[in-house]
């Protein structure tokens, strides 16, 4: 039953999750650069050749935040999994919290990196919209776990009516 409300709060869970590729998690100014991380890369929007970060060598390869954005494809899937897991709700139940730990993991990470980054830069970080979604997708989560938990429950009390 695709029309439940939990079934709704995973798909804008899953939503929420697409969403922090197309938006920046946070950006660093200093002279010479101005960098935005984003979750599966960190774009440098005043390039400058001669730049000293440059010269030592402290520049981020493409694949720096590819741990976050695999993280990221893992709970998008995960979330997914679950709306299609409505016939098994002790299932549903479990994979919600699997997707909880992995979200809190996720916003460890993306402050983990963002520490790195503020620690080669120099530059403090200012946060943007893309470290919202995943805080937004666990709180989603939450409800989609308590209204999986209040069907279960209706269905046993109407079990034990039979």
């Amino acid at each position: 039953m695709i029309q439940r409300i939990q079934s709704v709060y995973l798909l804008l869970a899953f939503m929420m999750g697409i969403l922090v590729f197309m938006f920046p998690i946070a950006s660093f100014l200093t002279e010479t650069a101005y960098l935005k991380f984003f979750i599966c890369h960190i774009q440098d929007l005043f390039p400058d050749p001669f730049s000293e970060m440059k010269v030592a060598g402290q520049t981020f390869p493409w694949f720096y935040t590819i741990p976050l954005a695999v993280l990221q494809v893992i709970i998008c899937c995960l979330v997914l999994l679950t709306v299609f897991q409505y016939k098994n709700r002790t299932l549903q139940v479990k994979i919600n919290y699997l997707t909880i730990l992995l979200n809190v993991l996720l916003v460890g990470g993306i402050f983990y990196f963002a520490s790195l980054i503020e620690k080669q830069t120099g530059a403090v970080a200012d946060y943007g919209f893309g470290g919202i979604f995943p805080l937004v997708s666990i709180v989603l989560i939450f409800l989609a776990n308590y209204g999986v938990k209040k069907d279960e429950k209706l269905i046993r009390s109407a079990d034990r009516l039979r």
